[in-house]
């Protein structure tokens, strides 16, 4: 009896300390992991097209440019694994991040859900492999109360799709249930209006959005241009408030799309007149129980 009670208070001591633990912060300075220069023979590859959305399953990275061309990398082994266009994807690309759902059992990936960024700002919900692509599902907002670039997220614990856009001036996160393949109408289209959304979410003082990623309490938001300057906003996923600015100047590129695999962030850049060099840095998420408001 003594030692089922005894089990039964560390159990909940841990799970405390667990949820306790609500937030994942990068420490301060990342490390370049990758340099696709290096791994590309561009005498035989062409690479086209500025680096943009970034997208992590396992052992493999999905790295978007723009215009639709992905490039594929051996992110265990540090290598290239080769190179398709995007089928009828010809976007911006602007950010990436895999969903839950597969298209089907002899899909290798989850579906992978690519910003369309401008036009539209469509996500094109794409079947990949590291061969190849198709879309089996367009989501579009239909609303002109949500302005400018649209970008869009998953957050798979939780299965929120997230809309990145400026509402009354101020940039905001804009939540939806992640929509089901099933739901698409006879056109393969999802219509996401103002009614859908489960809430609001504004996060702060960002002046040029870039890529975007959600997990766990955090949202991180790389923002900038060399030229005006570069950092990683951290905001709280509940409330909106900033945890951390990470500066991104020292590293002297745009910062494009991230993602998350285990307790490392991946942070793509791109370097201006190259497509074929995406430099990716890797930083380490640390766990806190509390995070202080960052001005």
């Amino acid at each position: 009896m003594r030692l089922r009670i005894f089990t039964l208070m560390m159990f909940l001591c841990a799970a405390t300390g667990a949820q306790a633990q609500r937030y994942l912060i990068p420490e301060h300075e990342g490390e370049l992991y990758l340099d696709t220069s290096t791994l590309i023979d561009t005498t035989e590859i062409r690479i086209e097209g500025a680096s943009q959305g970034l997208a992590l399953w396992r052992r493999y990275a999905f790295s978007l440019h723009d215009k639709g061309q992905c490039v594929v990398l051996d992110m265990k082994r540090r290598r290239f694994v080769g190179t398709f266009h995007l089928e009828g994807n010809t976007s911006h690309c602007n950010n990436a991040s895999f969903g839950v759902e597969r298209y089907s059992r002899k899909s290798e990936f989850p579906l992978l859900y690519i910003s369309e960024c401008r036009g539209e700002r469509a996500c094109y919900v794409t079947d990949i492999s590291t061969e190849g692509s198709r879309i089996v599902q367009k989501i579009i907002y239909t609303g002109d109360d949500c302005t400018g670039p649209m970008d869009w997220c998953v957050d798979r614990e939780k299965r929120i799709l997230y809309a990145y856009c400026t509402i009354d001036g101020k940039r905001t996160f804009r939540r939806f249930r992640l929509p089901r393949l099933e739901e698409s109408d006879a056109e393969g289209i999802v219509r996401l209006t103002a009614a859908d959304a489960l809430g609001d979410i504004a996060v702060g003082d960002i002046a040029i959005p870039q890529g975007s990623a959600a997990e766990k309490r955090c949202i991180y938001l790389p923002d900038g241009v060399p030229s005006r300057g570069c950092r990683m906003h951290v905001v709280d996923a509940a409330t909106g408030r900033r945890l951390r600015l990470i500066d991104l100047n020292p590293i002297g590129y745009e910062p494009e799309g991230l993602d998350i695999k285990r307790r490392r962030l991946y942070l793509s850049f791109h370097v201006a007149g190259h497509p074929e060099r995406n430099l990716i840095y890797r930083f380490r998420l640390k766990p806190v129980r509390k995070a202080a408001t960052v001005e």
